[in-house]
């Protein structure tokens, strides 16, 4: 999210210009995971040994082999989005801070899921294949930043608003197959395209000169890339699963256009160009197990990524920024985990989970790093029906740090709904 260009912008005109600040070298779609499948998300996103459906194209193809019927998914997403925002108080001697901070939010419902799962007839194991169109990413956030300070009615004021929406679509062809009774592999090829929207308003008005300046940026990416994910899955018996997962570096293709308008009383003026780049992200690997007993289940995932490691390719200019990226970014390890239980008179099920899903910055711009917790429930309406939902609740807490230590803060949090539907025939 391009918050930290409106902390800049703000910030340049009220002395708190930050020092330790990511500025342009925040990729957006670095850490990135919206997610998808309202099963894996109810249970903590976690899905590399547990998915039992054609989410798993994307989780661990190797877990296709589980899905015996012909299946046709499609599901929908809600995010209400919130944002609070906290400055310093007390910005010029003489001045009363009156505000410091600012808070914001919006909901968006969109498209999440679609997905269509063939078993092919076999004489002996499972082969099945699988095609899907998913939303792995989204841009969809707000930012707010208001700072008010007065001296007998002479009042300093910045307001900033920070808009940004668009997403990234995956579309996936795989397939799983069974090598051994008890081990499986897969393999998917995979597409990302999308499009990343961000503009913010920006104004600051000083009483005491009779000043009012107004700016407004917009920002648009587009978005593509392919890679490869393969995967494993091992059932050494009929009540534990583990999985691995590696997905191949992505290139991303991007081709960014900027725009920008000025105002005040003695200057007007407006700067526009477009540029075009690749960013490679690294390897991903993956780990889950499951153990499932009775109708009860456990599972566990872990994801690493070195993020130190991505990179600007194919433009000298953004190449010169490979070194700060590498001191910027840092390795994760992301860790989800849920547990589900089987109520089969009711045809229900019932799910939680936890994550903690680390942004890839180094600790110096982050206050609590994002994480949360997940409720679901899946319902077999018929025997060839089955609907299922998910809530997902999480949070994260981004420090900016300025001259003499001076900190603003940002604090995210958002509540996602996901209801998938599944046809099985």
């Amino acid at each position: 999210m391009k918050i930290v260009t409106v902390v800049l912008a703000l910030m340049a005109l009220t002395s708190l210009a930050p020092a330790q600040d990511l500025g342009g070298l925040e990729e957006v779609t670095a850490g990135n995971f919206f997610g998808l499948g309202a099963r894996q998300m109810a249970m903590g996103g976690a899905g590399i040994a547990s998915s039992l459906d054609g989410a798993a194209l994307y989780y661990n193809p190797a877990a296709l082999v589980r899905v015996h019927r012909i299946e046709f998914q499609i599901g929908l997403t809600h995010q209400k989005f919130s944002n609070e925002t906290t400055q310093p108080g007390d910005r010029y001697n003489g001045y009363t801070s009156t505000i410091n901070g600012g808070d914001i939010s919006q909901t968006k419902t969109r498209f999440g899921t679609l997905n269509l799962t063939l078993p092919v007839p076999t004489y002996r194991g499972s082969l099945v294949v699988a095609f899907g169109v998913n939303r792995i990413m989204s841009f969809d956030r707000v930012a707010l930043f208001h700072a008010r300070d007065d001296s007998v009615g002479n009042i300093i004021d910045d307001n900033a608003r920070d808009f940004e929406t668009g997403g990234i679509y995956l579309y996936s062809a795989g397939a799983g197959i069974d090598i051994s009774p008890n081990l499986s592999v897969g393999l998917a090829l995979q597409v990302y395209s999308g499009t990343d929207d961000f503009k913010y308003d920006y104004t600051h008005r000083d009483d005491a000169f009779s000043l009012l300046t107004t700016t407004r940026n917009q920002v648009s990416e587009d978005y593509f890339g392919a890679s490869a994910k393969a995967g494993i899955l091992a059932r050494p018996n009929s009540n534990v699963a583990v999985g691995l997962t590696v997905e191949t570096p992505l290139d991303w293709q991007v081709k960014y256009a900027y725009d920008q308008q000025f105002d005040s009383a003695n200057l007007t003026y407006e700067d526009a160009y477009q540029i075009e780049y690749d960013v490679q992200r690294p390897f991903i690997f993956g780990l889950g197990a499951a153990y499932r007993l009775g109708t009860f289940t456990v599972t566990g995932d872990a994801e690493y990524i070195d993020w130190s490691q991505l990179s600007y390719n194919d433009n000298p200019d953004m190449e010169a920024l490979n070194d700060s990226l590498a001191m910027v970014y840092r390795d994760v390890v992301n860790l989800r985990a849920g547990a589900e239980y089987q109520i089969p008179s009711a045809g229900l099920s019932l799910r939680a989970g936890l994550f903690s899903s680390p942004l890839p910055y180094n600790k110096a711009y982050i206050k609590d790093d994002r994480s949360g917790y997940t409720l679901g429930f899946g319902w077999l309406v018929e025997r060839i029906l089955m609907l299922e939902g998910a809530y997902v609740h999480g949070s994260l807490h981004r420090v900016y740090t300025g001259p003499n230590g001076v900190t603003a803060e940002a604090h995210d949090t958002y509540k996602t709904f996901y209801f998938t539907l599944s046809y099985r025939y």
